[in-house]
């Protein structure tokens, strides 16, 4: 994909991240000079009407929402049966990394951050999203201390009649309560 033009718009760069149903990718926005994610669903799922729908809903349930503490999306598109999501490109860490090389954080900190998500997360069950995946991945951390929650692949509206869906498994299995 490095050095590919998306919808003859976004230069993919390099790649900045994975998960499982999509890479992610650090673009330059030709348009408006400006460097991007691009969120790519996998090739093996793109051809699953199941994921793609998934990865729609992703699209327009974090399109829905515009505040500080998520992760704001400029684009969805499909070309040649490439299916992205670009979003705002954040220069940081997430939060997951940030553990993991750190161990310990002072109790300010943690507050800093656990409000953040909290006024992020709000804003979004405000709007009548539930996120349904919350960990340290989904977390991002700009320079200067601001959190971004990203990645609301599995985001079900709270108007859908059964938030909890018997015999059905969605999110990460080490983030499960």
């Amino acid at each position: 994909m490095i050095g590919e033009m998306l919808a003859n718009r976004y230069e993919i760069l390099e790649k900045v991240g994975d998960g499982g149903m999509a890479l992610v990718y650090s673009a330059k926005d030709l348009l408006l000079s400006r460097i991007v994610a691009v969120k790519i669903l996998r090739a093996q799922f793109a051809d699953d009407e199941q994921f793609v729908e998934r990865f729609r809903r992703e699209a327009r349930s974090a399109a829905s929402l515009s505040h500080p503490n998520i992760v704001n999306i400029y684009d969805v598109g499909e070309t040649e049966n490439i299916h992205f999501i670009v979003m705002e490109y954040v220069q940081g860490h997430n939060l997951h990394d940030l553990i993991r090389d750190k161990g310990q954080f002072e109790q300010g900190f943690i507050v800093s951050i656990g409000q953040q998500i909290a006024m992020g997360l709000a804003h979004a069950h405000f709007h009548g999203i539930v996120h349904r995946d919350i960990k340290p991945h989904n977390i991002l951390l700009t320079a200067e201390g601001r959190v971004k929650v990203t990645d609301f692949g599995i985001a079900q509206a709270m108007s859908a009649t059964n938030l909890t869906q018997t015999g059905t498994v969605l999110g990460s299995v080490p983030s499960f309560s």
